[in-house]
């Protein structure tokens, strides 16, 4: 073997280290889903409007002889990391941290987030002098197939597919959706403009579901993301504006999202999440991580 480690291209967009670090983890979890809190479709989602693109270059890849075998990244920006490995290269964890602490941290302050019951990582973390702490990230899980819900009278479905779609009004319902009350910056509104993410490696428009209301607002949404043939999907994101919740659209925006990619071969779907909603419509908790700050 020749393992190095290498920083990540710092070139924006979908580059050719972005495709390669998207084949990567599909290929890792092709037969066996073994990172299920950081999925292609993560990799791929995260790359918009809320991500600091100036640091591209502190994300780590570790090749073996040229062939990507593990990620170790941020999501927002520096400060914090997530691992992704190939199984049978799992005695790199030391590594892995060890460049997190070197490349990843800001202004000396660093958390990374390790998956409960990794004994391997936590002790190798313990070693390193980092500390777990009560905060938390989980991942539930349904199974694939003929969900059932209920349209109130008057809603109907569209995806991002159809003729009628309005992205201009997608991009209004989805900041009002997460409840945001500032006006966008003009990175958010650049975004907008560009469309980014419309062209995102393996998007599927027809799997990007809205519910529309009889007046023609974009009441609630669900994104999700499979490539045909594989066995499981990723939900992300999911929004329902404030004044159509607690109708059930969110659940019929979800559950049409999962049946669609049940028909095209998946056998379950992934959120990255804890909340009550997906547990009440049939999803169920799979993985716990924690997040470990370094000591000082």
């Amino acid at each position: 073997m020749s393992i190095h480690f290498r920083n990540y291209t710092n070139e924006r967009g979908y580059t050719d280290d972005f495709n390669k670090v998207c084949d990567f983890l599909i290929r890792i979890n092709k037969n066996k889903v073994i990172t299920p809190n950081y999925l292609w479709a993560r990799w791929v989602w995260q790359f918009g409007p809320y991500m600091n693109m100036d640091n591209l270059s502190h994300i780590g890849v570790c090749e073996d002889n040229g062939v990507i075998v593990g990620l170790a990244t941020y999501e927002s920006n520096i400060g914090e990391a997530y691992f992704c490995l190939d199984e049978s290269y799992n005695h790199l964890k030391p590594q892995m941290i060890d460049y997190a602490i070197k490349n990843l941290a800001n202004n000396g302050e660093l958390k990374i987030m390790l998956p409960d019951g990794d004994f391997d990582y936590q002790r190798t973390a313990i070693q390193k002098n980092f500390v777990p702490t009560t905060n938390k990230s989980s991942i539930a899980l349904i199974d694939g197939g003929n969900h059932s819900y209920i349209l109130p009278n008057g809603y109907h479905i569209i995806d991002f597919s159809d003729k009628c779609f309005d992205a201009e009004r997608y991009f209004n319902a989805i900041w009002r959706g997460f409840n945001n009350q500032r006006p966008k910056n003009e990175r958010e509104l650049e975004s907008n403009r560009n469309r980014e993410g419309f062209d995102a490696p393996h998007i599927d428009l027809s799997l990007r579901i809205l519910i529309v209301a009889p007046n023609g607002d974009y009441a609630s949404h669900c994104g999700m993301w499979h490539i045909p043939g594989s066995d499981y999907s990723y939900v992300e994101p999911v929004f329902t504006l404030p004044e159509y919740r607690k109708i059930g659209l969110g659940k019929a925006a979800v559950l049409e999202g999962v049946n669609r990619c049940a028909s095209n071969g998946a056998t379950k779907s992934y959120v990255l999440s804890s909340q009550q909603f997906y547990y009440n419509i049939g999803f169920y908790p799979v993985q716990n991580e924690t997040w470990w700050t370094h000591r000082k």
